[in-house]
């Protein structure tokens, strides 16, 4: 089992939840995978890294008396709602360095690959890549945009950005996987 090597005492998570979900649905964030709401999967494997988690999202967004419902509203700051690379940058300086960002469309992430992430991030910004492909965790020891690297991990980290992927993940809990085992 893979540990971390550096300590982030004052890591902060950024899940983020604002985006428009126009493959899927607007309220994707919220969408049931596996029995409860897709965000929660990732909000509940957060505080395995940190204990200050917030969800950025967009004042109108139509998730967000849901998000209300499942997380504290303590804990949900807004964005201006001007892209995923403009929120996430905003978001980060909202909640402040180092910071772990996760999208909420990845419910299922495996400890061993944030591990990867945090312990060879030796840039300002490092992105995760999942088998070479973008999946949208990044960890921000800096706002210096000109630093930054990619790791890219073995692990496969599932995005639901379809109606297929949401039929292929739910599949998966319906067959007995068990997630997290690695």
């Amino acid at each position: 089992m893979r540990t971390l090597k550096k300590s982030l005492s004052d890591l902060k998570v950024v899940i983020m939840a604002g985006g428009k979900g126009s493959r899927l649905s607007p309220i994707k964030p919220v969408i049931e995978v596996c029995g409860k709401p897709m965000i929660l999967w990732i909000y509940e494997f957060s505080k395995q890294f940190s204990d200050r988690i917030f969800i950025a999202t967009v004042k109108d967004h139509p998730a967000l008396p849901k998000l209300k419902e499942i997380i504290s509203t303590n804990s949900i700051i807004f964005t201006e709602g001007k892209g995923y690379e403009f929120d996430v940058k905003e978001a980060v300086e909202k909640v402040g360095l180092p910071c772990l960002v996760f999208p909420s469309d990845t419910p299922f992430i495996p400890k061993g690959a944030i591990e990867k992430l945090i312990n060879e991030c030796e840039t300002s910004i490092c992105t995760l890549l999942s088998k070479g492909e973008f999946v949208g965790i990044s960890l921000w020891n800096s706002l210096d945009t000109s630093s930054f690297s990619s790791i890219n991990t073995d692990y496969e980290i599932d995005n639901v950005n379809t109606n297929k992927d949401l039929l292929k993940i739910n599949e998966k809990c319906s067959e007995g996987f068990i997630w997290g085992k690695e």
